[in-house]
C-alpha cells in the first residue's frame, strides 16, 4: 500500500473498525440460518470455486488477460438477484462474475468466456469484464454503464412494465462524474434504477480514506434517491433489505441507492495486494461463506461444485474452439455504396423547418429525441424541437446538463429496440460523451459477439460563423471519423434531409449527425435559381449531392468535395469562383463523412485528375487527408489538395473569426494551387 498520510491513516482504521464492529454483532451461525438461505449459499460457494479455478488456469498459464475476483462479496450480488425478476436488468463493473453468475447461473459458460472459447458466454471475445445476456451487462470503464441503465429503466417506463435496471459499482467508483449524473437524471425522471455499491473501503490497494471524501449516504440523499444500507456478515439482515430496496424501487418506480458494506478477501486483481495482511485474515476468519463451508450441510454441496467445475474444465480445455477471425471481422456499418443519380427537387423550407419536419416523422414512427432544454416553448438552443414536445408526450425528453449521462441513456433507451436521437447543445460538448461512444456504443457489438448493439444518434450543430467564440464554435467531427462500427453523416441545405434523417434512423450502427448552425437558417436550395448548373443525387438516401456544369465530363478541371455548410458556401458562390479561377468543377457534397463514399465522386474525380476536399475544421489529420489517401490509392497521378479552417481555437471576434475559419477566397486560392501543380 502507498504510503498514507497519519490523518488518512486514522480515518481508513476508523472505518476498519467500524467493519470489524459489524462483523461482531452479526448473530452467530446456526442450523436454522443455513438451512434458510440453503441454496443462496450454495450459489455463493459455487462462485467462489469458480474464480478460484479461474486463479488456477491464470497460474497454470492457461488464460490470459486479467480477472479481479468479488472472493468475499459474493453475497452482495447473490442477495440482490434473488429478489429479481428474469426480465429486470443488472449493469455491472470489472468485477462481474459473481453478479452474471447470480443473475443468469451460466457458471460453466462464463469459464468458457476465459478460455477464450467460442462456447463462452460472448464468444471468447468479452473475457472476464465485458459479459452479456439477456438481462445483463458489464464493462470495465468505471461507472459508465450507469447512465445505460438509466435508458434501459425509462423503456420499462415507456413500456408500462414494472420492472427495474440494477447498477453495481464499487465505493471507489464514486470519484467518476458518469455515476453522479446516471444518479440525478434517473432522480429528476422518476427511473426505476438501483445503484448497489459494494463497499469494500478499498480501491485497487488504495484505502477509502486516500481516495474519497463525504459521506456516502449524503451523495444519495442530495439526488433524493431513498438510501438502504447493509453488510455481508448479518445475512438475515443482507437478504431482507436488498429486498426491501428492490421493492421501493420497483413499486415506487423511483431510484434507490443501496450501500453494502463487505471486504474483498483476494487481491484487486491477480496478485496486486499491498494491504495488511492482519487484516486481511481477521475478515477471512469471519467471513460468512467460509464458516458455512466448514458445515456438514455444505461439505457434500462444495466436493459437487468442485467435481462439476473440474469435469467441465477437462472437457473444455480438451474440445474448446476458438471463434474465427472470418466470424468476428465485420461491423453494421453503411458500406455498400450505390452510384446511382437522381435529380434534386427541394420543397420551399428553410433547413431547420425541413429538419423538424423530419424529427416530427422518426417520432410518430416511435423514435425518441433527448437533450437539454428541448422541451416545449424553448424547443433547444437552435430550436430543432420546437413543438415536437406538445405533440409528442414522452418522446421529448428535456434533460439536466448531462452530455454524458444522456448519450448512455440514448444508449440504453436504443438497446432496449427505442431509437434515439441524443441532442448535444454544442458540438464543443460532444467531448463530454466521448467516452459513452467508445466504451459503449462503438464497442457493444463486437465486444459482447453481435449479441446486441446500440443504434443510437447524438446530433449535434457544429462549426463557427456565429460569434459564440472558443467553446461554442469548433467544428470537431474529425474526433469522431474512423471510430469502429460508429457512422457519422452531416446535413446540408442543399438538399431536404428529410431521407437522411430516415436512413439514419434505419440503421443497426450508431452514429453521429453533424448540423451547420450558420446552415440551419438557410432556404434548401431551389433548382430554378441555379444557373447553368444540375443538382443530383449520388447514392441515394444517405447519398452525395452533386452540383455539375452543363458541359462535358472531359472538359471539368477539377472536383470540389466538401460537406456540410461549406458545401452551400461554394455552390452559392460558384459563378465567383468560376470567374477567379476560370476553372469548370463538379461540386460534391457528402452526407455521409465515414464510411467514406468513394464510389459517389470517383468517376467525376478520375475524370477532372484534380481534387479540392474541403472541410469545416482544421485539415491536419482530418477527414480531407483520409479522402484524400484513398482517392489516390484508387486514381494514379490524382493531384489532391485539402484545406480547412486554421489550427487555432475559434475566436468571438468577428473578423478574426473570418480569419480563422474557411472562406471562398481559401478555396479559390486552394483551387489555383491545385491547377499550379505538376
Amino acid at each position: 500500500m502507498r504510503p498514507m498520510k497519519e490523518e488518512n491513516r486514522k480515518i481508513q482504521d476508523s472505518y476498519i473498525t467500524k467493519l470489524q464492529e459489524r462483523v461482531k454483532e452479526a448473530p452467530p451461525l446456526s442450523t436454522e440460518t443455513l438451512k434458510r438461505f440453503s441454496s443462496s449459499i450454495t450459489t455463493g460457494l459455487l462462485i467462489r470455486e469458480v474464480e478460484k479455478s479461474l486463479l488456477e488456469l491464470f497460474s497454470d498459464g492457461k488464460m490470459n488477460g486479467t480477472v479481479h475476483t468479488c472472493v468475499g462479496q459474493e453475497l452482495t450480488g447473490v442477495a440482490v438477484a434473488s429478489v429479481l425478476s428474469e426480465q429486470d436488468w443488472v449493469t455491472s463493473n470489472h468485477r462481474c462474475h459473481g453478479h452474471f453468475i447470480a443473475k443468469t447461473g451460466r457458471w460453466a459458460d462464463l469459464i468458457d468466456e476465459l478460455l477464450g472459447f467460442e462456447s463462452g458466454v460472448c464468444k471468447g471475445i468479452g473475457s472476464s469484464q465485458h459479459l452479456y445476456d439477456s438481462g445483463f451487462l458489464s464493462n470495465g470503464t468505471q461507472g459508465s454503464l450507469l447512465p445505460v441503465a438509466s435508458g434501459i429503466a425509462y423503456s420499462f417506463l415507456q413500456d408500462k412494465k414494472s420492472n427495474i435496471a440494477v447498477s453495481f459499482i464499487g465505493e471507489g467508483t464514486l470519484g467518476e462524474g458518469n455515476v453522479y449524473e446516471a444518479m440525478n437524471l434517473s432522480a429528476v425522471l422518476g427511473l426505476p434504477h438501483l445503484v448497489v455499491c459494494e463497499n469494500n473501503f478499498y480501491s485497487q490497494s488504495t484505502s477509502q480514506a486516500d481516495n474519497l471524501r463525504g459521506d456516502i449516504m449524503g451523495r444519495a440523499e442530495a439526488f433524493g434517491l431513498e438510501y438502504f444500507e447493509t453488510d455481508t456478515w448479518d445475512i438475515n439482515n443482507l437478504f431482507e433489505v436488498c429486498k426491501d430496496a428492490v421493492a421501493h424501487c420497483r413499486e415506487n418506480q423511483k431510484p434507490v441507492f443501496l450501500n453494502i458494506y463487505t471486504y474483498r478477501l483476494n487481491a484487486h486483481s491477480k496478485g496486486d495486494d499491498d494491504r495488511d495482511a492482519e487484516e486481511i485474515a481477521y475478515f477471512a476468519e469471519s467471513d460468512f461463506l467460509n464458516q458455512a463451508a466448514m458445515d456438514d450441510i455444505f461439505k457434500s454441496k462444495l466436493k459437487d461444485i468442485r467435481k462439476n467445475i473440474k469435469l467441465h474444465l477437462d472437457n473444455s480445455l480438451a474440445n474448446g474452439k476458438q471463434l474465427t477471425y472470418e466470424d468476428y471481422c465485420g461491423d453494421q456499418l453503411p458500406n455498400k455504396i450505390s452510384v446511382k443519380t437522381v435529380p434534386i427537387d427541394n420543397k420551399k423550407a428553410k433547413l431547420i423547418s425541413a429538419l423538424r419536419d423530419a424529427f416530427a416523422d422518426e417520432l410518430n414512427n416511435g423514435r425518441y429525441i433527448v437533450g437539454e432544454d428541448i422541451h416545449d416553448p424553448y424547443g433547444g438552443a437552435f430550436k430543432v424541437t420546437l413543438g415536437l414536445d406538445q405533440a409528442n408526450p414522452g418522446r421529448v425528453i428535456s434533460t439536466p446538463i448531462s452530455e454524458a449521462a444522456i448519450a448512455g441513456f440514448g444508449i440504453g433507451m436504443s438497446m432496449m429496440g427505442k431509437k434515439t436521437y441524443v441532442e448535444i447543445m454544442f458540438g464543443d460538448f460532444m467531448v463530454n460523451a466521448f467516452d459513452q461512444v467508445i466504451n459503449n456504443a462503438s464497442k457493444f457489438y463486437h465486444m459482447y459477439a453481435k449479441q446486441i448493439s446500440s443504434n443510437v444518434t447524438l446530433r449535434t450543430p457544429m462549426g463557427g460563423g456565429r460569434g459564440y467564440g472558443p467553446t461554442h464554435s469548433q467544428s470537431l467531427e474529425k474526433f469522431f471519423l474512423g471510430i469502429d462500427n460508429v457512422g457519422v453523416f452531416a446535413v446540408s441545405s442543399l438538399i431536404d434531409p428529410a431521407k437522411l434523417i430516415e436512413h439514419i434512423g434505419q440503421l443497426l450502427c450508431p452514429s453521429i449527425l453533424i448540423e451547420s448552425k450558420t446552415d440551419y437558417g438557410s432556404n434548401l436550395v431551389q433548382r430554378s435559381t441555379l444557373q447553368s448548373l444540375n443538382l443530383d443525387l449520388i447514392g441515394g438516401n444517405a447519398g452525395t449531392v452533386a452540383l455539375t456544369p452543363f458541359a462535358k465530363s472531359h472538359d471539368k478541371d477539377a472536383v470540389i468535395i466538401a460537406y456540410g455548410r461549406l458545401g452551400r458556401l461554394i455552390v452559392d458562390n460558384y459563378q465567383t469562383i468560376f470567374k477567379k479561377t476560370d476553372m469548370l468543377f463538379d461540386v460534391m457534397v457528402v452526407q455521409q463523412l465515414h464510411p467514406l463514399p468513394i464510389g459517389h465522386v470517383e468517376r467525376s474525380v478520375k475524370m477532372a485528375g484534380k481534387v479540392l476536399i474541403v472541410e469545416e475544421g482544421s485539415a491536419e489529420f482530418g477527414w480531407g487527408s483520409e479522402f484524400s489517401y484513398q482517392l489516390q490509392q484508387k486514381i494514379p497521378n490524382l493531384k489532391s489538395k485539402r484545406i480547412g479552417a486554421k489550427p487555432l481555437p475559434i475566436p468571438s471576434t468577428r473578423s478574426l473569426e473570418g480569419e480563422v475559419l474557411l472562406g471562398v477566397e481559401d478555396v479559390i486560392n486552394g483551387l489555383l494551387d491545385l491547377e499550379g501543380m505538376k
